[in-house]
């Protein structure tokens, strides 16, 4: 305490016995704040709990290890989130555009769910956690808005929530909601961050909650009225209002505030060893302890040491002390309340280290707990397994065991079964010997037989025709194909060739049509042979059929293709309708195909040699069958050759669709059949004449005139597909034959894709058709010729007693159907799609 003296001097016995005084009270004013803080934590623990069921339980375990104690609560703090944006249908719409009676529904179900959240998090503290829990909900947009509004509304002194990473260098929460609760949430509010289980961080308390009161305390009144007290830290000079009592209040007792020490040693050098501007500070104060310093200025002085005596309780003089007892004792007030900060602040940071520790340990023993119960289980796992795998090996013995024994009865039986057997051996090689002897005397038989079956049927004028290795050809008698034609009647005529002439005739029950080869000598006989030869040994479905020969006659009996052939279609004989678009786009896959299987015959591949619209003949569902192999030839590869070929000294074929390489060097190859290919598809585009028509379709396409020489008679042709047909065709009637493009890897894929495209006319496919009844088929059924049928059309023509394929003309293996489902699923597919 400052005194009054002549000499201002310190009174040492006083300063002593006010030294200890002063100690005294300082840490009795520790011990009363840290009791308020403690105060003002008790009674509530508030852990918030989110969607996530695992990071609540972890946080509400947290909280019940190391906070949940005596006579705490524990309250469970929910942010209910109304949604936004609402599912409806197959997209998202605001809530504000809803109805209220589909909003209220929709508000009712999140409500619902939440209350199921919280019974789960209730029933997890009462069955786990072994005590009763509370809920606190509140309605908001943002989980951090809503947390900070239940602080600011509860006054929540402590909370524990969630974090996902902490900033290691500031030891704050990086997330977004726990680093928004952390700046925003009211001073007074400890809060505990947890990271899996573990406590990543806290924020202290720097303030108390105005609702919390200290029992120490012996005010008067409370200051609830105040949002928040002001710092503890804080230091008011002696003359300040505030420094003993609030505005309308009255004066609270004697604190910490009124130890003052002598300024002397270790102070007073602290004192003069202090910054210039905060001795400033302190000498300002002292000459004007109160706001309205203006209106006191004479008495400031008097009444700061009577306040300062009456808060030391001690006696003094009532004169006034000089100016630099004021300076004095203003800074051992500073001072004190440091020290006082740095011993709380000592005392905090010993707390958190031994609840460190703590934590630490217990975490330790539940992770050793934990290991030894693994251990064990493992143990008992082990012992488990053990003594099973014991017993299975115990079985295992007495099964081999008594598997060993039965394999020893049984090989006693074997043995005694082979001496039987080798005695049945020696009477078998007799009786072997007797069956050969037999067999020759059958073997001669059959050999008598079969030469007098030939006799017969050479007689009867039904023998097969056709080399080793081709397919089975009926031979006709001259008088066959005489009646069948009419004596080859003019009326029955339908087409004529180079090498012959075509009829329609009725034969076998059948409509056939028969070519009669009309040259004689060793030319007629050749093509006739040449052309039996190529046809007898290859079945395609775009290569005309031939069911058999007349050799007398030197005629070849074809199945009829009723429409005709290509060339008769394109120019409209017999007053029949144009060939659309599609359709001909078609005729040349199918063309192209025929060809491709023709180019890789094996062992040998075969060039057709003649493809003109003449020899390309149409069935009742216009598919396309090349016809007139008369001057086809099989390609040979020599050593000296990469591609097959084969050389002639008689040019062969029509002029317009001949390889002008052909007629220079006499070598026909495949690429002949691309060429003649070429001017096919050409006259499918334009329908003009075959002389000169690549060039004046190159011409058109150079001139971006292709559209006035298309045949409009077609349809309306889509101009991408015919530009792309003309510059394939331009290409396959190149000059260099390496230049010319190969059908099966270029050709076939532009071709299949045209055909592949969706029809706007809604047209089927061509193989939905039934080949007899020319519908759309309703039960596909395969025949052993591999073609599909209408299911009651190929039965009635069995029960019929047909005996030959209605497509090939060619005999039945069998009789026997198989349903094909994958086609009827497919008919039945397309049907549903073309239904409006």
């Amino acid at each position: 305490m400052f005194t009054r003296g002549g000499s201002g001097r310190l009174s040492s016995s006083t300063s002593g016995s006010n030294r200890s005084a002063s100690l005294r009270e300082i840490d009795e004013e520790a011990t009363i704040l840290e009791d308020e803080a403690d105060d003002s934590g008790r009674g509530e623990v508030y852990v918030a709990v989110g969607k996530d069921v695992k990071d609540g339980r972890s946080n509400l375990f947290w909280a019940a290890r190391n906070l949940l104690a005596g006579d705490l609560k524990l309250v469970l703090l929910h942010v209910h989130q109304p949604a936004e944006r609402i599912m409806t249908g197959l997209c998202k719409v605001s809530a504000s555009q809803l109805e209220e009676k589909e909003l209220k529904a929709y508000r009712k179900i999140e409500k619902d769910d939440m209350n199921t959240l919280l019974n789960q998090y209730i029933s997890f503290c009462r069955v786990s956690l072994k005590m009763q829990a509370e809920t606190l909900v509140i309605e908001k947009n943002s989980p951090a808005t809503g947390i900070i509004a239940l602080i600011d509304q509860n006054h929540i002194a402590k909370l524990v929530m969630g974090t996902s990473s902490i900033s290691m260098k500031r030891k704050v929460p990086k997330s977004k909601v726990a680093s928004s609760v952390h700046l925003q949430a009211k001073p007074y509010c400890q809060i505990f961050y947890i990271c899996k289980e573990a406590l990543a961080c806290s924020r202290e308390a720097t303030h108390l909650s105005a609702k919390v009161e200290s029992p120490r305390s012996s005010c008067a009144s409370s200051v609830s009225d105040q949002p928040e007290f002001p710092p503890r830290s804080l230091s008011l000079p002696p003359g300040n209002p505030d420094f003993l009592s609030s505005t309308g209040h009255q004066p609270l007792q004697r604190r910490s505030n009124s130890v003052s020490y002598p300024l002397s040693g270790t102070i007073a050098d602290s004192v003069e060893n202090m910054p210039a501007a905060r001795r400033q500070s302190i000498d300002m104060t002292a000459i004007g302890f109160s706001p309205n310093s203006s209106q006191k200025s004479s008495a400031g002085s008097s009444s700061g040491l009577k306040d300062l005596d009456s808060m030391d309780g001690s006696p003094v003089p009532v004169s006034v002390a000089s100016s630099k007892e004021h300076q004095h004792s203003m800074a051992e007030i500073i001072i004190q309340h440091e020290v006082f900060e740095q011993l709380h602040q000592v005392r905090s940071e010993l707390e958190r280290s031994k609840k460190e520790a703590s934590e630490g340990r217990q975490k330790a023993e539940r992770d050793l707990f934990e290991a030894s119960m693994m251990f064990k289980a493992r143990e008992n796992s082990l012992r488990k397994e053990k003594k099973e795998l014991e017993e299975r090996l115990a079985r295992e013995k007495a099964r081999l065991e008594k598997e060993h024994i039965h394999i020893c009865n049984e090989l006693q039986k074997a043995n005694e079964q082979r001496e039987e057997l080798e005695s049945k051996l020696l009477q078998t090689n007799s009786v072997m010997e007797e069956l050969q002897q037999l067999q020759g005397e059958l073997q001669r038989e059959k050999d008598h037989a079969v030469r007098q079956a030939e006799e017969m049927r050479q007689i009867s004028g039904n023998t097969v025709f056709g080399s080793t290795g081709a397919v089975a050809l009926t031979e006709f008698s001259y008088e066959e194909i005489k009646e069948a034609t009419n004596d080859f009647s003019d009326s029955k005529k339908i087409g004529e060739g180079g090498c012959g002439s075509v009829y329609k005739g009725f034969l076998r029950h059948t409509t056939v049509a028969i070519k009669k080869f009309n040259r004689e000598g060793t030319t007629g006989e050749k093509e006739f042979n040449d052309e039996v030869e190529t046809l007898c040994r290859m079945r395609h479905p775009n290569l005309v059929t031939l069911i058999g020969v007349c050799q007398e006659a030197k005629a070849l009996v074809f199945e009829f293709l009723s429409n005709g052939s290509l060339e008769d279609c394109l120019q409209c004989k017999h007053q029949t309708e144009p060939l659309s678009w599609r359709m001909r786009i078609r005729i040349a896959a199918d063309i192209c195909t025929g060809l491709i299987f023709l180019h890789s015959n094996k062992p040998k591949g075969i060039a057709h040699g003649d493809l003109k619209p003449d020899n390309v003949l149409l069935d009742t569902s216009f598919i396309c069958k090349l016809a007139d192999f008369g001057i086809s030839r099989p390609l040979n590869l020599t050593n000296t050759t990469v591609t097959p070929y084969h050389r002639t000294n008689q040019i062969k074929g029509t002029m317009g669709y001949m390889d002008p390489g052909y007629i220079a060097s006499g070598e026909i190859t495949a690429q002949y059949d691309v060429y003649s290919f070429g001017v096919v598809l050409m006259r499918l585009l334009t329908g003009k004449s075959p002389l000169g028509l690549p060039n004046e379709v190159e011409a058109a396409l150079s001139n971006d005139m292709l559209l006035d020489i298309i045949d409009t008679s077609a349809g309306e042709w889509p101009p991408e597909y015919t530009e792309t047909l003309a510059r394939l065709a331009l290409r396959c009637c190149r000059y260099e034959r390496k230049e010319r493009p190969d059908l099966a890897k270029e050709a076939w894929s532009v071709l299949q894709a045209m055909v592949n495209c969706p029809d706007d006319k809604r047209q089927p496919p061509t193989f939905f058709i039934c080949p007899m009844t020319q519908e759309i088929m309703r039960d596909p059924h395969i025949a052993s010729d591999g073609f599909t049928y209408e299911g009651e059309a190929i039965k009635d023509w069995l029960q019929r007693g047909h005996k030959m394929s209605p497509t090939t003309y060619l005999s039945f293996t069998h009789h026997e159907l198989i349903p094909n489902n994958a086609l009827r699923f497919a008919i039945q597919e397309w049907q549903m799609h073309q239904q409006p």
